[in-house]
Formats: C-alpha cells, sequence, structure tokens
C-alpha cells in the first residue's frame, strides 16, 4: 500500500510541534472474529492500545521533526509508513495532497526515519506493516 514514488531527502531548518490525530493510524480490518472477540471490552482495550501506539509514535517522531518555516500551523500531511515488526523503518512516502510543501514533506520523512525503531513493544497486538498516519502541524 506504500506508494512506490522515491523522493530524496534534504536538511529542514528549526523544531515545533506536531500531532499525529488519532484517527489517522489505518489498521487492517480483521477477518472473522469470534464471539469472544466482538465483546465490547475487548474492543476497547483494542481501540485504547491503539490509540497509546499511535500516541507513542507520535511522540518519537515530534522528538526527531524539525519543522522548517514554510510549514505553518493546522497544515496537514498523510505519510504512509512501511515497517517491521521491529519498529525499523522500510520506507516512508508523504502522500500527494499533504499541504506541506516541498521542503516539509522532506522534514517529516526524515523525522520518521530518524524516530526508527519506532515503538513496538507492548503493542504486538496493534502492530501494522503499513501504517497511514496523518500528521498536523501546531
Amino acid at each position: 500500500m506504500v506508494d512506490a514514488r522515491s523522493q530524496r531527502w534534504g536538511g529542514p531548518a528549526r523544531t515545533a510541534a506536531l500531532r499525529l490525530s488519532a484517527f489517522g493510524l489505518l489498521l487492517p480490518m480483521a477477518l472473522a472474529l469470534s464471539a469472544a472477540e466482538r465483546s465490547a471490552p475487548a474492543r476497547t482495550v483494542d481501540a485504547a492500545l491503539t490509540q497509546a501506539y499511535a500516541e507513542a509514535i507520535r511522540a518519537r517522531v515530534l522528538e526527531q521533526w524539525l519543522r522548517p518555516p514554510s510549514v505553518l500551523p493546522g497544515q496537514r500531511c498523510t505519510a504512509w509508513i512501511l515497517q517491521l515488526p521491529t519498529g525499523k523503518v522500510i520506507d516512508v512516502q508523504a502522500e500527494a495532497d499533504c499541504q506541506f510543501d516541498a521542503v516539509g514533506r522532506t522534514s517529516l520523512e526524515n523525522a520518521v526515519r530518524r524516530a526508527q525503531p519506532l515503538p513496538s513493544k507492548g503493542f504486538e497486538r496493534v502492530y501494522v506493516r503499513n501504517l497511514r498516519l496523518t500528521f498536523v502541524a501546531e
């Protein structure tokens, strides 16, 4: 699901805040669930774990993001991240409709790479190989 286009990465300028929208974490759909797995408590636990997973990734990327001045507060950028179960990032690509300019896209992609390994310990139940994350500059 990761876009096959390759982009080159350059050096961004200064630090700023970045927020990961909770709805931006795209998880694969379960194919078949037993009656026990369909119970509300199990979904609540998985939803909470998924939210914690998204927050852990957000925090790790935020530590590494150097926001260029051209990225304005409120701008959004969705990126596809291909990762291994260990959190090693194989590829990261900003989607075409990303509101960041080219320098901003590159800075976000670089931040994801520098943030590796992405959090994985304790999140094995909600791990996904192909992440689709929406970042919002603050």
